[in-house]
Parts: C-alpha cells; structure tokens; sequence
C-alpha cells in the first residue's frame, strides 16, 4: 500500500451529484477530493461524437436546470453551461398524420387544444395552474432540502389547501389522475400520462403519485444543453477545480475505512488493477454510490451491523427498476419530415415526438408488458437534438445533417432472449414504426447508427445496474423521506462521517443536483465550514409550512 493522503473531504463518484457536492464544498473553503472510477467524469451526462455528430448517450432531458441553485450559485451558465429551452417541448404524433402538440408557452397549448375541444382547453388551464402551484411552491423546493417523513406530511398537508390538493394527488395512480382529469381528447391524455410515466413512474401504483405534478409541470420545461449534455458536468468540474477540487479519474474505491463506527477515509485503486492501494484520509466521505455497494461492499458486514440493522437489510433488499431504455441514435444526412407538419406546424420542431400510443390504455397496456419482460409493441418518442442545437451535427458538411435520438422503455430482461441478440432486430423495427409517419425518410440517409440496450447502459457505466437510470426502483420502501432509508435520506449516515448524496438517496435520480446539494448542506454545517451560498427563497417559504425540515 502506498503512503496516504489527507482531505478535508472526499467525494465518491463523480456523477452531478458528486461534483456539485464537491465544488460547493471547495467553494467553502474545504480541501476536496472526488474519485472516479471512469476515464471521465459526468455520470450519465455523457456525450460522445461519431463523424461530426453529437449524441447524448443517456441524459439529454433537463427537466430542473433552470430551477436547480447550483446553476447560478456555482456560474454554470458564465462557464458555458447554456440551456436552450424549445417553444414546442412534446407532440402526439397519431396514425391517421395528426398530432396534438403541447407548448412551454400556456396559451399556445390552449390554442393547440382547443382546435379539439374548448372544454379540454379550460380543463388544461385548470389543471396546470394547480400543478404549477404545488411545484412551484412544494416539489421544487423539496427537491432541495431535507426530507419531511409521511406521517408529519399527512397531518401538514390537512392544513392549507394546497396540502389537500397534494394529498388528494398521492391518494390516486396516475392512470385515476389521468381519468380524472376528464379530457374528452384520448390523444391528449395519452400524450400526457406518457410524459408521466416514461421516466420508469408504473401508472397502477400510487407509490410515486405525488410526482405527477412535477413532471408533469417539468417536462413542458424541459431543456437542452447546448453543445451536448456532457457540458453540464464539464462546468460543474471547472467549478469545482477553480476553488482548489482535486479529481482522481480511473481510480476505483476497494473500500471505506471504518473505525469504531467512524468513516476516516477510503482505500483506491487504480481502475481495474490489482493496485498499487493508496490509503485516503478525510475528516468526511461522501459517496454517490447505491446502498448496495455503500453498505454492502465498501463496508464489512459486522461493521455495518454494529451500527445499523437498517443500513444493512437496505444493501441486501434493494429493489432495482424491472424496466429501462433502448436508445437507437442515428446519425442523418438530412432530417425527414413528419406528415403531421402540414396539420400542426408545431410537430417539426417539438422537442419529443410520442409515437405508438393514442389512448391512455395504450400507455398502460405498453408499460404493463415491459414490466412482464414482453416487447410486444413499437412505442416510444423520438427527439432530434439538432432542431434546437444545430451545432450538434456536422452542418459544414452535410448542411442538412441532424442527430436523431430513438427512445424506448423496455425490460432489462426480455422474455424474448438476450438483449445481445435482440438489439438490431428491436432498433429497425422502431426505425420502421417512426418512418411511417414520415413522408420522406430514407435508411440511405443513416451515416452512423448505434443502438443502445440497457446492457450497454450497465456495461457502460456500471452504477447504472440493470441499466437503472434512478438507482433503485420507486416503490414505497424507497421513496421521499425512506429513500434509501429513513436513517441515511437526509444525507447523514450512522456511520459518522460518512454521508450519502446519489440518486439512491432523497430526492431520487434523474438530473436534479439535489442529492448533492443537500449533502453540502449537511456536510458544510458539520465541519463547520462557512456556507457561502444563500437558501432559496421558495425552499425557505416551503419549511415555514412545513414542507421541509
């Protein structure tokens, strides 16, 4: 073993959440290291160029960029972090060459709505104000503090109407949400209980319910990361190293070192190597890792059992995601046209293009034969990242060159066979199902092609197990204030200083900076480090009701 070294802090993983833990914590004065396992930083914010054209391999929806703190506290946008957000953000596409297309602008999408029924457009408005509301002012801000427990909540929630209004959403699924709302337009609530419920939300389960409202609000804000999504992390690093961060790249954690229930640092290594081991010393070890390789790996089993039964049946019972996403990208000469176009200018260039679906039973129906293992229908949305980011393609050289991105929720396991097998055959046949309802798309076109199972996502990066895009399923035992458990979701853990800031931790996965946000927080208070960034107005407004710790 090699001589060690000393950090105030040190961060495991290098994922947003562990870089923006990292870079707040430099930023205040802490001598910081995060390590990564990978040749790159950036987690799922991965983006990789194939002749001239760019392709977001997993994240490439921004949802929370334009709410999430980091983004101003930390300068992301002056370091060239720059989001663009699309007039158009989703279109129904529907066999017959029709569409209904939903806009971030409000009366747009009335506009666009009322063209199949007034009633659903004063319906729309009714329901998007209200879930405006409660993002606004309860899940947004909660995404950025400590986590309330279900109980406390029940009896808050009884106390304001916007607390009932919440409580009556995470009472119903979302397919009752769905109904509920009444649309007579199937397109337009298939088009929305999509949206829901693509990011891996099961539409009979009330488990996650009481994030309907958010994405739905979120994703008719969803943004695009100019020059690629890897920017994001890029910036997020520079961030970080101009206040002094260190990053250790192609270096692997063998384990924590634990000593009378307290973390004193890791052990690394070399990726993939056998060693040399070097010995790491912290006064705190934050770590983006799931709870089964936290408490589960990096700890021996009797250390953790010392000091939490909890920590350690989380690590043993994890519950992973049955589903996850095929991604076909395709690389084009030049961007072929929907039918659509002609009955709703808003179809060539909305940001997502649903396919396959026309009904709300539909949806249900598709993700129900996911869950079972089953790919038996052609569903999924398409997005060209070219339409907002032209820059994304080689246009000095082909001008009329686009970068398509083909997406489809499926099972980690087909029943079928083997996604090694299985993949060319399920990427042509949603590159069919998409070319019929387009007028002029030529397979001749294709430059490049890569289709992207949830193996390769595994294989890739493997934190991401089961091609996991949330690091564990959101079932009711990892949810809000449990997730990973109601020990360790306010990022401490009873292994002193050792915290937990990934998506396996409140608030979850996806791109939110949440998890490492709040483990700043919480780390900056215990080593009394000076908290150079100031609390969010709404987060603050959200704790005086008693949303929020």
């Amino acid at each position: 073993m090699s001589e060690h070294q000393d950090y105030d802090v040190i961060v495991v993983g290098a994922g947003h959440n562990g870089l923006t833990a990292g870079a707040y914590l430099s930023r205040a004065g802490a001598r910081v290291l995060v390590v990564e396992r990978r040749h790159e930083t950036g987690g799922a914010l991965v983006t990789e160029e194939f002749s001239g054209y760019r392709f977001n391999l997993h994240a490439n929806y921004m949802l929370m960029l334009d709410v999430a703190p980091p983004y101003a506290d930390l300068g992301l946008e002056e370091d060239g972090c720059v989001y663009i957000r699309p007039d158009a953000e989703a279109s129904l596409l529907t066999g017959d060459g029709g569409a209904i297309t939903l806009y971030a602008d409000l009366d747009k999408t009335l506009d666009s709505i009322r063209a199949f029924s007034p009633k659903d457009a004063e319906r729309y408005r009714e329901i998007y104000l209200d879930y405006k509301q409660i993002a606004d002012e309860y899940l947004i801000p909660s995404t950025y503090g400590r986590p309330v427990g279900s109980a406390q909540l029940a009896a808050t929630y009884m106390e304001s109407e916007l607390g009932q209004k919440i409580l009556k959403v995470s009472e119903e699924t979302p397919l009752e949400i769905c109904r509920g709302w009444g649309f007579e337009t199937p397109g337009l609530s298939a088009l929305l209980l999509y949206l829901i419920c693509m990011w891996g939300i099961d539409p009979e389960e009330s488990n996650s319910s009481y994030l309907v409202p958010l994405y739905f609000n979120r994703i008719l804000n969803a943004t695009l990361v100019k020059g690629g999504s890897h920017r994001l992390s890029s910036t997020l690093q520079k961030a970080g190293i101009l206040a002094g961060m260190e990053v250790m790249e192609n270096h692997e954690v063998r384990r924590f070192i634990v000593e009378d229930g307290v973390a004193k640092g890791v052990e690394v290594a070399p990726t993939g190597m056998g060693g040399p081991i070097t010995r790491i010393d912290a006064k705190a070890v934050v770590t983006s890792t799931d709870p089964t390789v936290t408490f589960g790996q990096f700890i021996p089993e009797a250390e953790v059992l010392k000091r939490s039964k909890l920590c350690l049946n989380t690590a043993k019972n994890w519950e992973w995601e049955q589903s996850s996403f095929f991604l076909c990208h395709l690389a084009l000469r030049k961007k072929p046209h929907f039918k659509a176009e002609s009955r709703d200018p808003g179809v060539e260039k909305a940001f997502i293009r649903v396919f396959g679906v026309e009904t709300p039973d539909d949806v249900v129906t598709h993700l129900k034969e996911v869950m079972e293992g089953h790919l038996l229908h052609d569903i999924g949305h398409v997005t060209f990242t070219t339409d907002l980011d032209p820059n994304q393609a080689p246009k000095e050289v082909e001008p009329d060159s686009a970068v398509c991105r083909i997406e489809a929720c499926v099972p980690y396991a087909p029943a079928a066979g083997d996604w090694n097998d299985l993949s060319v055959g399920y990427g042509d046949r949603l590159i069919a199902k998409l070319a019929s309802y387009m007028t002029d798309f030529d397979s001749a076109d294709i430059v490049r092609r890569y289709d992207y199972s949830p193996l390769y996502i595994e294989a890739k990066i493997p934190q991401m197990k089961r091609g996991s895009i949330k690091h564990g399923a959101y079932v009711m035992t990892q949810m809000g204030y449990s997730r990973p458990n109601v020990q360790c979701s306010s990022n401490r853990t009873p292994i002193d200083n050792l915290y937990v800031c990934g998506a396996s931790t409140f608030p979850g996965g996806m791109i939110t900076f949440g998890g490492g946000y709040n483990a700043a927080n919480v780390v900056a208070a215990d080593l009394g480090l000076p908290v150079w960034w100031t609390e969010p107005e709404a987060v603050t407004a959200a704790r005086k009701k008693g949303f929020l710790l």
